[in-house]
C-alpha cells in the first residue's frame, strides 16, 4: 500500500513539471505546478500559486477532523516534541521560535487537474496544508505528508516539522 501511495504521488509530482529556483547560491530545483512546493525568493519558502489550489473535500469527511498533531525534532539536541494544532489556529512550537498554523487536513490526499481532494475519510495518505513562521524569515507555506515526510519537507537548518496524524472531531 505504501509503495502504491509513493508511486501515485511521484507520478503526480512528475506530471506537474519541474522548474528551477535561481534566486540564490543554494538554488534547488523546485516543481512549477506542485501543490506542496515553494516559490522562488526565500530559503524558508513562500507559496506557489498552487498553494491556493482548490481543496474539494466532501463535508462529511472534512467535518471528521478538527486539527493535526505535528512533531518538531531539534537536530542539535535530538529532542522531539508533539504539538496539537486546531485547524484555523496558530500554535507556537515550543522554544523553536517557530509558529505553525494549519488550515486543512486531508486524510487521503489526492490531486488532479481539478484540485485537491480526499479519496476517503480513512487516513491512507494524510496531509496538512500549513504555514510555518519564524521571526525575520519569510513564511513557509506548503503541505506536510505523514506517510512520506521526505516529500517537500519544511526546509530548516535545525528543526524538522513532521505531520504525525489528524485529530478527529469529538
Amino acid at each position: 500500500m505504501r509503495a502504491t501511495v509513493a508511486l501515485t504521488l511521484a507520478l503526480i509530482v512528475a506530471g506537474c513539471g519541474a522548474g528551477t529556483d535561481s534566486t540564490g547560491p543554494e538554488a534547488q530545483p523546485v516543481p512549477d505546478g506542485d501543490a506542496h512546493g515553494m516559490s522562488t525568493g526565500s530559503p524558508m519558502g513562500s507559496m506557489m500559486s498552487d498553494f491556493n489550489t482548490e481543496i474539494k473535500i466532501e463535508a462529511g469527511i472534512a467535518e471528521t477532523w478538527m486539527g493535526i498533531k505535528v512533531q518538531v525534532v531539534d537536530s542539535e539536541s535530538g529532542e522531539a516534541q508533539i504539538f496539537d494544532v486546531s485547524l484555523g489556529e496558530s500554535v507556537i512550537l515550543g522554544d523553536s521560535g517557530l509558529t505553525l498554523s494549519a488550515d486543512s487536513f486531508v486524510p487521503d490526499f489526492a490531486m488532479d487537474e481539478s484540485g485537491i481532494t480526499s479519496r476517503s475519510a480513512e487516513t491512507h495518505n494524510p496531509a496538512a496544508r500549513v504555514v510555518i513562521s519564524e521571526a525575520g524569515m519569510a513564511d513557509y507555506q506548503g503541505w506536510l505528508f505523514a506517510a512520506m515526510p521526505e516529500i517537500h519537507p519544511f526546509p530548516h537548518d535545525r528543526y524538522q516539522v513532521l505531520l504525525v496524524e489528524g485529530i478527529p472531531a469529538e
